[in-house]
């Protein structure tokens, strides 16, 4: 029986062979005369920090350490998943290769229930695929009844959870009665990466009963690596089969590989979780705070390192707060969100600074 992934698959996704590199091709032996490397380096290290890097040979061509030590840290919390795990350049990268992979040009398309993030309907216009918009309702929740009726229709549905830029997660018996109604039809991406400040929200144990379900992580949010451009795609093997021919012959850099490793190492684990306690911390006392202040008619709960806010005000507080050296995310481009700002949770001096600006706005 064929899995849907290899339904919806372009015919020239299907005939591709991934590119040979040289470290794909693999082999053994003392001379290494196969990449087209040089065999010495310039160094670039830092010698007074006892550090001389060497950067003359190409990467691991598919970061398997990375993969498995992150697949590692989400059984630890989901049990087992029955999925494969991929290290990725960031989220993004995840996004714009499940588009390439499984939607062709011209012909199919995606779906995505905004406001959301806007890199899901970037990725399908660059790639000349249809986006289908199914906004969210008041309450930023999904309108399944309208996300069902044109599923048929649809390649890849993206679902952000907990949603950027509203904060919320989305209600998991919905994704449930969307997985159900789409075995047929549409891969169901489920963005989580936001998921350390709501880990108990994941869907990653629905992997199992569902492979049409992919699930796309992150290090640059509660691990703080934003810089280092690591992501993770985690999918069934029916659908990782194909989004690997399309993955670059050396995704991930060493430097970016290393400090991923470090990351995921039992003390890197222990400081994350560390430093994501302090932030809701911080985060719930800038949420009550805010509350307090005339201008703010609505702070909307977060499960994210973010908060939305609805202001009362005519005036944009978004370039209130730029003529303070404060730069937040105006969200007034959203029909949903028209005099709403989003701001991301800093060091508690950070938050004490933008909430000393707003009690000073007249």
């Amino acid at each position: 029986m064929k899995s849907l992934a290899s339904k919806l698959a372009p015919k020239a996704v299907e005939k591709l062979i991934p590119y040979q590199s040289a470290r794909r091709i693999g082999g053994s032996g003392h001379l290494w005369l196969n990449a087209n490397e040089l065999e010495s380096s310039c160094q670039y290290g830092d010698e007074s920090k006892g550090r001389n890097d060497v950067y003359n040979r190409y990467p691991d061509f598919l970061p398997h350490d990375i993969a498995v030590e992150y697949q590692a840290y989400c059984e630890q919390a989901s049990g087992a998943l029955g999925c494969e795990t991929v290290a990725v350049r960031g989220a993004d990268e995840a996004i714009d290769l499940l588009i390439r992979t499984f939607c062709q040009p011209g012909n199919d398309q995606i779906m995505v229930c905004p406001p959301t993030y806007g890199m899901y309907e970037f990725c399908a216009d660059a790639f000349s695929v249809n986006t289908l918009a199914v906004p969210l309702l008041d309450n930023f929740q999904l309108d399944v009844a309208a996300i069902k009726a044109q599923l048929a229709d649809t390649s890849l549905l993206f679902l952000c959870s907990p949603n950027n830029p509203t904060s919320n997660t989305i209600h998991h018996h919905d994704i449930v009665e969307l997985l159900e109604a789409s075995k047929a039809s549409t891969l169901i991406v489920v963005d989580e990466a936001y998921i350390e400040f709501a880990p108990e929200t994941s869907v990653l144990h629905l992997m199992v009963q569902y492979p049409h379900l992919i699930v796309i992580r992150t290090l640059s949010k509660a691990f703080g690596l934003a810089s280092i451009r690591c992501g993770f795609l985690m999918a069934d093997e029916s659908v990782m089969s194909y989004v690997a021919r399309l993955i670059a012959p050396y995704p991930i850099a060493d430097p970016t590989a290393e400090i991923a490793l470090k990351a995921l190492a039992p003390e890197g684990l222990k400081s994350m979780r560390s430093q994501t306690d302090e932030l809701i911390t911080t985060r719930e006392w800038f949420i009550s705070e805010l509350q307090a202040l005339q201008i703010v008619d609505v702070v909307y709960a977060s499960a994210t390192n973010f908060v939305l806010i609805h202001f009362n005000t005519s005036n944009s507080i978004y370039d209130y707060l730029l003529t303070k050296g404060i730069v937040t995310r105006n969200q007034a481009h959203e029909s949903m969100l028209e005099h709403c700002v989003r701001i991301s949770i800093g060091s508690k001096n950070s938050m004490l600074e933008t909430l000393n600006a707003l009690q000073q706005y007249q």
